[in-house]
């Protein structure tokens, strides 16, 4: 199906961003059909509805009860990749493209993802704080949360701490990124004291608390977000037992003939460091590679003039 290969082809060349707005897209079209199924079994929206929260939800949105948080701790990592409510999607992706846009065009797609994992876990510390300790309960509402909100305003509260002169143009309108963050917890503050979703929007000052503090150490030459994910990625190869291909090139024994089996996969087999490198340089550019790395990217080209 063509609009799944499209989908595939975004996914391995869109990069950070277009896959975390992929993923949220992706969760939110699953609860929906999920709901839909439900309707059509039972016949009762209003118990479909009751279904997704009891059943479904349970497993992606968070919680600020203690006594229940320690047996859904990954909801921690789920609720910020979850909406059920299509505005509220709707406006989490858009903010989250053209914020993410002005980001990574100045920071980079790595310290991207970092900024948006970190923020949905300051956001959730902070209702969760706000939920919990007596004299701040008054300012909450409801026990559970979900949405990219938190994540989305630490990306960029951070950009526009570190770039606030800095445009950023949302469809026919370009402004300042300093005047669009301040808009935006203008807005956190007034629902909060009027008591709409407190416990969201207090999140969301927990994601806003992470951009500015992640941004002003920056500055300072403290990298929160680059260092997370480079330290998520080192727990990752420690806890991987079957690594991916080595950057070594693999040649045949002088004087002796390959055959056609041997020759694909010793070609495969390059190709695949070949791509690994090129993913490095995306990423990180091309001062990041090893000297080995550089002399197999070399040697690669050559052949290719040949």
């Amino acid at each position: 199906m063509s609009v799944w290969n499209d989908i595939k082809g975004m996914w391995r060349s869109g990069g950070v961003l277009l896959r975390l707005i992929i993923i949220n897209v992706a969760v939110f079209l699953g609860l929906l059909l999920l709901q839909l199924g439900m309707i059509m079994v039972t016949g009762d929206f209003a118990s479909a509805k009751a279904w997704m929260k009891d059943n479904a939800l349970t497993w992606l949105q968070s919680t600020s009860i203690l006594s229940e948080l320690p047996f859904r701790i990954w909801t921690v990592g789920t609720y910020m990749f979850t909406h059920i409510d299509l505005g509220h999607a709707f406006f989490n992706m858009l903010m989250l493209w053209f914020a993410g846009r002005s980001f990574m065009n100045v920071l980079g797609e790595r310290r991207l993802l970092g900024t948006y994992l970190l923020g949905g876990v300051l956001g959730f510390a902070l209702f969760l704080l706000f939920a919990n300790v007596p004299v701040l309960t008054a300012y909450t509402s409801g026990g559970t949360i979900i949405g990219a909100s938190a994540s989305v305003l630490a990306i960029l509260i951070f950009i526009a701490t570190h770039s606030p002169e800095n445009e950023m143009r949302v469809l026919l309108f370009a402004i300042r990124l300093k005047w669009l963050a301040a808009i935006l917890l203008l807005l956190d503050l007034v629902s909060i004291r009027d008591g709409d979703n407190t416990g969201g929007h207090i999140a969301h000052l927990g994601g806003a608390l992470y951009g500015y503090l992640a941004a002003t150490q920056l500055k300072k030459g403290n990298d929160w977000s680059l260092g997370f994910i480079n330290g998520l990625e080192r727990i990752g190869k420690a806890l991987t037992f079957r690594r991916g291909p080595r950057l070594k090139v693999v040649q045949s024994p002088r004087g002796k003939r390959m055959s056609d089996a041997d020759y694909n996969a010793t070609r495969k087999a390059e190709q695949a460091n070949i791509d690994v490198i090129l993913d490095k340089i995306s990423r990180s550019g091309y001062e990041s590679l090893s000297k080995t790395e550089k002399d197999i990217l070399f040697k690669a080209s050559n052949d290719g003039k040949r």
